[in-house]
Parts: C-alpha cells; structure tokens; sequence
C-alpha cells in the first residue's frame, strides 16, 4: 500500500477503513504507528490513526497505544482513550482511571465518558473525589466534566449513597441536578416524581422529602 493511498483511506469513515486497511495488515499497522507519532502530520490524521488502531487490531497495538497514553501532547491521550475501548474491560478501566487526573479537561471528560461505558463500578469512589476536585472548577465555577461525573455515579448508583447525592442536590450547578435525582432515585429505592415535571419541581420535592428547607 503507497502512503498517498493510505492516508486517503484514512481520511474515510470507520467501516471503509477498517475494510480496506485489513486486506494489507502489515503495510497498514506499519503506516499507522508510522503516522501516529510523526509530528509533521496534521492533527486530524494523527488522531484518525490512533483511533483506528482500537477497532482494527488492539491487541496488536497494545504498545502503540500504551506510548499514546503517556503523550505529553493532550489529543494524542484523548485519541487513545477511544481505541483502549476495545482493550480488554480491565485494561480500558485502569488506564480510563488513571487520566481521569489528567491534566488537560478533554483528557478527563473522555475518561469519565469511558468509564460510564465501560460500566465501571471500581471507579465509583475515585469519581466521588473528582467531582469535588478544585482542576474541575475554573475558580468558583464549575466545569461541564462535573456533569458527565455526575452521569457516572448516577448510573452507578446503589442504596446507601443518600448523603453524597444530597450533596450533588444542593450544588450549584444545575447540570448536577437531574443526575443527583437519579442516583437519589436509585440509592433510595424510591421515586417521587415524572420525567414529565420540570428538573426544578423534582428537585424541590427531593428537597422537601430530604428535609432542606432553602430560603
């Protein structure tokens, strides 16, 4: 395969390119850790290699995107948090929790966003830090990743997690709110109002249930 037709099946969409890139593997997996770390690559190509790395042969890969991993440049650690998820479960999670500390805000909300699908039950209390964590906040101001965390330990959410989502109740960022309720919902067993109702009215009444009173 010439390198002119490989970048421009890189440039197809996924099915087309795993499709063509599996008839000539060893040229392919060459070109594609080749691409990957050549900074003289425009950003989007370097990105669409790594991801494709995942789906096409991940176990192949494992050390290309190990090294990805561990890039000192943000999207090259974002592209391989997409391709580990087709890593086996325990590999996608420890490497998905580790960056959720990732210095760079896309890092970590790609990590939050694996691990809600990787249904990662482990990570619960490493994201009950997070969403408290001052990286998360730009000074008072909460960031959108507090959101997809709060998502995670909603879905995640089991009976005796009460006094934590209270707390996610009271925040004062209303993305928090409608995961707050669900994991209420779930860590209580009980449901007090319809999806129908504005977020507000069910918070209220989840307030009222919980005894605060907000003046």
């Amino acid at each position: 395969m010439t390198s002119i037709l490989f970048l421009t099946l890189l440039g197809k969409p996924m099915p087309e390119r795993l499709k063509e890139f599996r008839k000539e593997p060893k040229a392919t997996y060459q070109l594609l850790s080749q691409t990957a770390f050549d900074q003289t690559q425009n950003l989007q190509l370097r990105w669409r290699a790594i991801t494709t790395m995942g789906p096409l042969d991940a176990g192949y890969f494992e050390k290309d995107l190990e090294k990805a991993l561990k890039n000192k440049e943000w999207f090259i650690r974002n592209a391989a948090l997409i391709a580990i998820l087709n890593e086996p479960h325990d590999v996608a999670v420890k490497w998905s929790t580790e960056l959720l500390k990732d210095p760079a805000l896309m890092v970590r909300t790609q990590a939050v966003r694996n691990l809600v699908g990787l249904e990662a039950k482990e990570a619960e209390g490493l994201l009950w830090q997070q969403i408290w964590d001052k990286k998360n906040f730009r000074g008072q101001e909460s960031l959108w990743i507090r959101a997809h965390i709060a998502e995670a330990l909603a879905r995640m959410a089991t009976q005796g997690s009460v006094k934590a989502f209270q707390r996610l109740i009271l925040d004062p960022d209303p993305r928090l709110h409608k995961w707050a309720i669900l994991g209420l919902e779930k860590s209580t067993g009980f449901k007090l109002s319809s999806k129908q109702e504005p977020l507000e009215v069910q918070r209220q009444k989840w307030l009222a249930r919980l005894g605060i009173d907000i003046i």
